[in-house]
């Protein structure tokens, strides 16, 4: 039994692009957000703190990041102390 892939037909790279261009846009953007929230656990207000922490849980709550994490733990991790502390 021989199995043809999609991929064979040049077409079927164009359907395909803008799909993968549109997730890693959505990658970016996330990425993006994520680093917003993690500067804004170092705010001043205890409400926009608060807010940051929110969002960050929902974030990395809804979709694994592994690699942005992995990046960034020590980042994280202090910045999450640090709000904390506050």
């Amino acid at each position: 039994m021989s199995h043809c892939s999609g991929y064979s037909d040049p077409s079927s790279f164009a359907e395909d692009g803008p799909e993968v261009l549109d997730e890693e846009g959505t990658q970016e953007d996330l990425e993006y957000k994520l680093k917003g929230l993690i500067d804004l656990t170092l705010d001043k207000s205890a409400k926009t703190r608060q807010a940051a922490l929110e969002g960050l849980k929902n974030a990395l709550s809804s979709k694994v990041l592994y690699e942005f994490v992995l990046e960034r733990r020590m980042t994280l991790t202090d910045s999450i102390e640090r709000c904390l502390k506050k």
